[in-house]
């Protein structure tokens, strides 16, 4: 198995350090363009390329992450200077007036889940606080706050804890009721621990997420050609799960978080890919979002 080497990075911030433990891919110098990134199953063929080689005649480096908030750690300590994400995160940022879409990736139709110990009609009705566990700071606060009002949970007392994915593959059977927001690779490590999924991007009927290429448009003034490559290579990692998804699966496996083939290619169909056609109602909607989408190549 590939296994991704973990690095440290020091950052100092007005005389105070804080050590982060990332994911690297490749050496990094000035004139390369960073992007950070994570296992989500529409970014993979980023990480089918990198595997191929395919980038290393390109100025864009990958670094690989867990948490869905260390994407603005990164760039606001300028490490970065792109990431891929949803339009929530980039919502979340402090200060994003620069970053906007070049393209965008995938819409998520059943990939980001919401689990639990309980169905949902016993999470109506319990007398008990319902522990969630969530990424706070990130979608998850959106996603969190759309299925409550859908589901008329608005009554129940909630205990909001803050975990990574890794760590809410640890959580332990509890006799009190549990929701935890994850998102493919991650959920089949929560539903082998007993949780059940009680609703997605499949069934919320007011929740949107859309997955782009997201970059400061002051790295891409003047570098629009090398943005199409990158695209181009995408949409050639893209053919290549459709041609031959074992080999596909092969190549990224390692970072996959144990995910099996078959686990792998049920959330394939969890997504619906954005890299063809036109997407206008897509970018409408980002607009509406207060997103500028002036940037997206076609």
């Amino acid at each position: 198995m590939k296994k991704i080497i973990f690095f440290a990075v020091l950052l100092t911030i007005v005389s105070i350090s804080s050590l982060f433990t990332y994911r690297y891919v490749m050496n990094l110098n000035q004139e390369q363009i960073r992007i950070s990134t994570n296992p989500w199953v529409g970014f993979t063929p980023f990480i089918y390329a990198q595997e191929k080689g395919w980038l290393e005649k390109t100025p864009f480096r990958f670094i690989w992450l867990v948490d869905l908030t260390e994407n603005s750690r990164m760039y606001e300590r300028e490490f970065t200077q792109g990431f891929t994400a949803t339009q929530y995160e980039l919502m979340h940022f402090k200060e994003h007036s620069h970053i906007k879409p070049v393209f965008l990736i995938d819409r998520s139709v059943g990939a980001d889940v919401i689990l639990s110990n309980r169905s949902l009609n016993e999470l109506r009705n319990t007398h008990d606080p319902i522990t969630v566990y969530l990424e706070r700071g990130s979608l998850h606060d959106d996603i969190l706050k759309a299925f409550i009002k859908e589901n008329a949970l608005e009554h129940q007392a909630l205990i909001l804890k803050n975990s990574s994915q890794q760590s809410m593959a640890l959580i332990e059977p509890a006799s009190t009721p549990i929701i935890a927001l994850s998102y493919a690779p991650y959920v089949s490590n929560l539903t082998k621990r007993g949780l059940v999924a009680i609703a997605s991007t499949a069934t919320m009927k007011s929740f949107i997420i859309v997955d782009a290429l997201y970059m400061d448009e002051r790295f891409v003034t003047g570098r629009e050609d090398e943005y199409r490559k990158l695209k181009t290579i995408f949409n050639r990692a893209l053919e290549q799960l459709s041609t031959d998804p074992h080999e596909y699966y092969q190549t990224i496996h390692g970072y996959l978080e144990g995910q099996s083939y078959d686990e792998f290619m049920a959330t394939t169909q969890q997504i619906e890919w954005l890299n063809h056609g036109s997407n206008e109602a897509i970018a409408r909607q980002l607009e509406t979002q207060h997103i500028s989408t002036d940037r997206l190549l076609p």
